[in-house]
């Protein structure tokens, strides 16, 4: 039970039975109303046609008043002077235990006597209120079994399937969604597709485990080592003279650090992907100015290797975006491209617009990404088959985190086939 809820003061099933027996009852009281009305109307219409049949009669002579008392009419009614020359509509008049349909018309009183009528309208009615709980209660009584059998029964094997399902299983058994009554086929659908969820979810995070301990391995294996030859160094016996492997040692704890920091920031950045909480900051701005300054940040770490194409003067590449984090983005695929080719092929940087599109490019000539890994490379901790082929290290977190940053920002990124060969990156935002 669900905390502050409070408990079902009935079953399903008895709600179930308990409304068809009120919606039996309602369709025999739509029905005794019906027919009420329309018993009203025929007698009515009977009266009406009585009244026109006797004043034809009076018109035509067959017909006479007598000198005192009512004029007997067949059927037990009775035509009399009126009080009034009035005309009246017809009304309901009761003398002694007799009810009579009375028409004023003319000086005269067309007096019908409805009282056998009115006696079998209220046999009739009592005889279909009796019917009609007759039949909510036989339905009632039949609904019990039609329920069990239809209803609790599958919902019973239904809930031992949910309860022996396991969660935590590698390749947990589907329920069989066919042998379900189609009312509970969704109910077995969404649990099927929850545990697939939870499946993939449960493996994404091992993975992602998995990957946090190998990639931070290298570099504290590194910084280790390193900090060793430090001490090494710095204790022996006589000192160390020589200032360059105390400088090369440092210089590789330093790099291996920055590498630690970065991959922690992008670590965590996927970490508040899922719980929500990854905030942007995305004002509009020159995606030609962004190109410029990450190339001025990168162009020291590249040796020369990094090339900028500069758009057309009168081009309009506005977009909307977050400075740093697309800063980022270019990082990210300009590491990558300078890992995957051999030096000292270049890494093109160039932007143009396409329609409403403003597309950023990373270009080498590297040995280019197949088609059927295209979509493959920007998941987390995946690399494509270039990499162990071109024996570099890489931590299967920078193009995933270009994919996460860039669809946070509107926009998306892909990877095509280079002029000349190679591999071209393209971060696509909409132009504003």
């Amino acid at each position: 039970m669900i905390p502050g809820s409070r408990p079902s003061e009935r079953s399903l099933r008895e709600r179930l039975q308990r409304t068809t027996f009120l919606a039996v009852l309602a369709g025999y009281g739509v029905l005794l109303i019906l027919n009420q009305g329309l018993l009203v109307l025929q007698r009515r219409a009977a009266h009406a046609n009585l009244v026109e049949a006797v004043w034809q009669q009076l018109n035509i002579g067959r017909l006479e008043m007598p000198a005192a008392g009512p004029l007997l009419l067949s059927g037990g009614d009775q035509l009399q002077p009126a009080a009034t020359l009035e005309s009246q509509s017809p009304r309901i008049e009761q003398v002694g235990s007799q009810r009579w349909l009375v028409s004023t018309r003319g000086g005269l009183e067309v007096r019908q006597n409805i009282t056998a009528d009115l006696e079998a309208q209220r046999t009739a009615a009592l005889l279909l209120v009796a019917v009609a709980g007759f039949s909510s209660l036989v339905t009632s009584t039949l609904l019990e079994p039609v329920l069990r059998a239809g209803l609790q029964r599958p919902l019973e094997r239904l809930t031992r399937a949910l309860g022996a399902a396991d969660p935590d299983a590698a390749k947990p058994e589907p329920i069989p969604e066919v042998e379900q009554p189609v009312e509970l086929q969704p109910i077995a659908h969404a649990f099927n597709d929850l545990q697939r969820r939870l499946v993939a979810s449960h493996q994404e995070q091992r993975t992602f485990i998995d990957g946090v301990a190998h990639e931070l391995r290298t570099p504290l294996t590194l910084i280790s080592g390193n900090a060793q030859r430090l001490e090494r160094l710095l204790v022996a016996d006589p000192p160390e003279a020589d200032a360059e492997p105390l400088r090369q040692a440092g210089q590789a704890i330093h790099a291996e650090a920055d590498r630690m920091t970065r991959l922690v920031r992008d670590l965590l950045d996927l970490a508040r992907r899922e719980g929500g909480r990854l905030e942007l900051q995305v004002v509009a701005l020159d995606a030609a100015d962004a190109l410029l300054e990450a190339y001025e940040r990168l162009e020291s770490m590249a040796a020369g290797r990094l090339r900028l194409q500069f758009p057309h003067e009168d081009a309009d590449l506005r977009v909307l975006a977050d400075p740093d984090r697309l800063c980022q983005c270019l990082t990210n695929l300009v590491e990558n491209a300078l890992k995957y080719t051999p030096s000292p092929t270049p890494v093109e940087l160039a932007v143009e617009r396409q329609d409403q599109t403003v597309v950023l490019h990373v270009r080498d000539h590297g040995p280019g990404v197949p088609p059927g890994e295209r979509e493959g490379i920007f998941a987390l901790f995946q690399r494509g088959m270039a990499a162990p082929q071109a024996s570099v290290s890489g931590s299967g977190i920078g193009l995933a985190m270009v994919r996460l940053l860039m669809e946070r920002m509107g926009g998306s990124v892909r990877v095509a086939d280079a002029p000349g060969g190679g591999a071209d990156f393209q971060l696509l935002l909409p132009a504003c």
